[in-house]
């Protein structure tokens, strides 16, 4: 799991960086505190330096072996940003939710006594708070709740019933988890769920043929797709079995975004027009399932995915009159037969074979 460099710290009321050195050499660090008891878990409520706290607990970042790691990645900008409002003198109030497994509670209960290593514990919500208030050139106090020896399954579970409904975190992180997610949602509402975090990523990003074009609270104008069409396309090409599936996320995204930049060169005309089919229920359902042909086509010809290679092949059918989908009407047998209409004519201009891929 990503490392940090530790500090190390001794809780005070007031902490100074001389105290901080010296509990270095101790192989325990004591916090007062207060235990709760929600159902069948023990939280334990104390105040702690953030500086200190750091020394204690790793942020987890999401690692390659997705058995192991959790965490969302951590932003730097977002973290530099909190350490900017705590030195501005800004409160930070809410707490940090930590899981210690090298502690314990002393035979007082008033007492956490935790091993004094930097891997101590894990942070399971307020990554980015205690990272800044970490690069913060002040110390503040913050509330922290903790858990001892929490196993992982709830520390998971944990994670993403505080991040996901709460706070809307990528559901892409759920893919991750599939091995240790208590069974409440299906894999395939899950990859629905990536889905919409793809099509999510798409609209927001101003660099992007789909900003602004995917709409989640509205019906769709002109030119807009609807966030429920996008995800019922898309989620067939992301699951195990889905074309789409060997690639990243951001891969992901940069097919779908190659694609329609490739569209909108070799065909401007329907693709500037404000009711574009391209960006209709129709358009964007045919050329979603016409995608596994094209990419595979592409791949084998180009042996890459840039814009430049579907440019390419998009003009092999230069001649093919998408504006006649305007008038194929809707419905799931309408977009199938544009999807077929497509392909047929792609079939006709490049033979097919899967080949290694080149995005950028």
């Amino acid at each position: 799991m990503g490392k940090k460099k530790a500090s190390t710290g001794h809780l005070t009321k007031k902490v100074s960086s001389r105290s901080r050195r010296a509990a270095a050499n101790q192989p325990h660090v004591e916090f007062d505190c207060l235990p709760l008891v929600q159902g069948e878990h023990t939280l334990l409520v104390f105040p702690a330096s953030a500086k200190t706290l750091w020394s204690l607990v790793q942020i987890n970042q999401r690692e390659e072996d997705k058995e192991e790691g959790y965490q969302r990645t951590l932003s730097p900008a977002r973290a530099n940003k909190i350490a900017k409002f705590i030195e501005a003198g800004n409160l930070l109030p809410t707490c940090i939710l930590v899981t210690f497994d090298k502690a314990k509670l002393a035979n007082d209960n008033r007492t956490l006594i935790v091993d004094n290593e930097p891997d101590a514990g894990w942070v399971i919500d307020g990554q980015h708070r205690l990272e800044g208030a970490h690069r913060a050139s002040t110390d503040i106090m913050v509330p922290v709740v903790a858990f001892v020896d929490l196993p992982l399954e709830q520390q998971v579970h944990c994670f993403v019933t505080i991040n996901k409904e709460q706070k809307g975190v990528s559901a892409s992180l759920y893919i991750d988890l599939l091995k240790h997610l208590p069974p409440t949602k299906s894999e395939s509402d899950l990859m629905k769920e990536r889905a919409a975090d793809l099509g999510s990523s798409l609209k927001l990003d101003d660099q992007s043929p789909f900003y602004s074009k995917i709409v989640v609270t509205t019906a769709p104008a002109a030119g807009e797709i609807s966030m429920v069409n996008f995800v019922r396309k898309v989620t067939p090409l992301i699951r195990r079995d889905g074309r789409l599936n060997a690639f990243n996320d951001e891969d992901k995204k940069a097919v779908l975004e190659n694609y329609y930049r490739g569209l909108s060169h070799v065909f401007p005309a329907e693709y500037r027009k404000n009711n574009s089919v391209f960006f209709k229920t129709i358009g964007f359902g045919a050329l979603m399932t016409a995608l596994p042909t094209f990419l595979d086509m592409t791949i084998n010809e180009r042996k890459a995915f840039t814009v430049e290679d579907v440019i390419s092949t998009f003009k092999r059918i230069a001649h093919f009159d998408f504006s006649a989908w305007h008038e194929r009407g809707t419905g799931t047998h309408a977009e199938n037969m544009a999807a077929e209409d497509l392909r047929a004519e792609l079939l006709d201009a490049i033979d097919t074979q899967s080949g290694p891929v080149k995005l950028r």
